[in-house]
């Protein structure tokens, strides 16, 4: 846009992160996922596991939004955990914050934690979450979070 090249720093890191694309891509398409976001990270991530090959199972938020009319889902639900726990049944990953965590656990489905507040893990506020840094972290996260269940469940 500048009509300048970006840093070398920034082109090393996304040429990093294309290579994560193509190494992570057979790990998330058609897999099943529920979020549990505010609305503004809700948006985001759905493109953004979308352009991935996820499926949305569910999403569920507890905030009225202009953003929420912008996604592309046949239905947004204004809710609770409650309801979010019932709509979850049958994914393959849940994302949401340390509040989803018992949920995961009845439901026997892993957890993303994404959004505020995360309270049950240490160093969260350390970590990347934007640009291309913060990309390839969540990339490796979802991944590893499927890969781990797949071996619980006996599917190496």
């Amino acid at each position: 846009m500048s009509g300048t090249k970006a840093p070398e720093k920034y082109r090393r890191q996304r040429r990093q992160l294309q290579r994560v694309l193509l190494d992570t891509h057979f790990y998330f398409g058609c897999k099943r996922v529920s979020l549990a976001l505010e609305p503004d990270l809700l948006w985001s991530t759905v493109y953004f596991l979308r352009s991935l090959g996820v499926q949305i199972h569910t999403a569920v938020t507890s905030t009225r939004s202009l953003l929420l009319e912008k996604l592309p889902l046949t239905s947004v639900t204004l809710g609770d955990l409650e309801d979010f726990e019932q709509l979850a049944v049958g994914s393959d990953l849940l994302i949401g914050n340390s509040h989803v965590s018992a949920i995961a656990k009845r439901l026997n489905i892993p957890l993303c934690r994404q959004g505020i507040p995360i309270f049950d893990r240490l160093g969260n506020n350390q970590s990347t979450k934007v640009g291309y840094q913060g990309t390839m972290q969540l990339l490796f996260e979802i991944g590893n979070l499927l890969l781990a269940a797949e071996e619980a469940n006996g599917n190496n």
